[in-house]
């Protein structure tokens, strides 16, 4: 991707993608390394951790998600993969100290983790308690679905310390709900919002934007609708075609509804930025608004996704994957578990770990604050940033995007433009 040296908002010769994924991806894959030298390598090297445990279960399987999930069959399966998940937490207990690292930041993601029951969620609450150092948590997410919340459920992830329940709204147009499969009613929905208003400090949901033949008007009312629900938080993600289901492009293929372009994508972006300023909100990171009285500033300070600080972190934050298809990614590895519930069930029984290590150049971990937290969240802190470690041609780069206004810096940080952040 080359820079436009060129006064224009159009600065680039190929759209960004967005990037919502881990960050070394999967390098080469290696066998003679074992999962017990990769963590042991990680405990005098990582400052923080963050925790990521997958609940693989959906009531309904929407057709815009990549994620792994699977269609709700029995509550028998459930509980069976629920045993398999305590079982490769306390497996990897027994590999290392896992209480050595401070866990910063733990997220339930899904599929449908408020799909547990009651007595799951809060056993293992139980079990991160006593398996890792919370003294330095800072944030406990934990998705839901509007139809699975019960006051049963919301106080039980209440007792075990959740402080930002998350969901997947999408929409409120009856139209893009359909076409998404979206089965939860807008009644489910606000009955959910207020549970969860009335016992957790944060609460956030979902808006996708961009859909083919989605136009501003549509985008609007959504954005009115959902500044209305009274949430300290809103994310609003632009529709990722590349990763969308097959199902999705079939209902809008039969539609005869064109795939929007990039630079209507990017006016929308633009229009949601004005609008959610005006609306009593500021961005926090690439796609997250949180409602505080808006400044000039590119991004607010007063909230940050703790979860995403690891993701995209500096060299010095890794996350720890349970679950199906969980990503672990630390210094010079990611590791990847099975794909397949079964499987993973299965190797765990076996008292082995269902998962692939592979091997990156260390590099790609010390250019990854350059990379994407910069990008995200909008700032660096360039103290934790082990510049001579930096890959070259992303320092090469980086002077590209100050030269064209996108980056300034002072002694101690870095931050992004309001063009830059276009």
């Amino acid at each position: 991707m080359n820079l436009l040296n060129q006064p224009s908002l159009i600065k680039f010769d190929r759209q960004f993608p967005i990037y919502n994924f881990f960050f070394p991806g999967q390098g080469k894959e290696i066998s003679k390394v074992s999962l017990q030298e990769v963590l042991a390598l990680a405990q005098n090297k990582i400052k923080s951790r963050a925790l990521y445990f997958h609940i693989p279960f959906c009531d309904t399987i929407c057709n815009f998600c990549p994620f792994t999930r699977g269609k709700y069959s029995s509550r028998d399966a459930i509980d069976q993969y629920f045993e398999s998940l305590i079982t490769e937490i306390k497996m990897k207990a027994d590999l290392v100290d896992l209480k050595y690292i401070p866990i910063g930041a733990i997220f339930f993601g899904g599929g449908t983790p408020s799909l547990l029951s009651p007595e799951q969620i809060v056993k293992i609450g139980e079990i991160i308690r006593s398996t890792f150092n919370l003294s330095n948590l800072r944030e406990f997410s934990f998705e839901i679905e509007a139809k699975s919340l019960t006051l049963d459920r919301a106080q039980a992830m209440h007792e075990i310390g959740v402080t930002h329940p998350r969901f997947g709204l999408q929409t409120f147009s009856p139209k893009w709900r359909e076409m998404f499969n979206l089965t939860a009613s807008l009644e489910q929905i606000y009955d959910a919002t207020e549970l969860l208003k009335k016992m957790f400090p944060v609460q956030t949901f979902d808006i996708l934007y961009g859909m083919s033949g989605q136009d501003e008007e549509e985008l609007i009312a959504d954005l009115h609708a959902a500044v209305a629900m009274g949430t300290t938080n809103i994310d609003i993600y632009p529709i990722d075609n590349i990763m969308t289901q097959v199902g999705l492009h079939t209902k809008l293929n039969e539609a005869k509804l064109a795939p929007t372009s990039a630079m209507r994508k990017f006016s929308m972006n633009v229009l949601i930025d004005q609008f959610m300023r005006h609306s009593g909100f500021m961005p926090h990171n690439g796609h997250g608004y949180v409602r505080t009285p808006p400044t000039s500033d590119v991004v607010s300070d007063v909230y940050s996704f703790v979860y995403h600080e690891h993701v995209y972190g500096y060299h010095n934050f890794d996350i720890l994957g349970f679950g199906s298809n969980a990503v672990s990614s630390t210094m010079g590895h990611v590791i990847t578990n099975t794909h397949g519930k079964k499987l993973y069930r299965e190797t765990l029984a076996e008292k082995r770990f269902p998962c692939v290590i592979s091997q990156h150049d260390v590099s790609l971990d010390y250019s990854r604050p350059v990379i994407l937290h910069l990008a995200y969240h909008g700032f660096l802190d360039k103290r934790q940033v082990l510049w001579g470690k930096v890959h070259p041609e992303v320092l090469r780069k980086l002077e590209q995007l100050k030269q064209e206004g996108l980056v300034v810096d002072n002694e101690e940080s870095m931050f992004l433009t309001k063009l830059g952040w276009y």
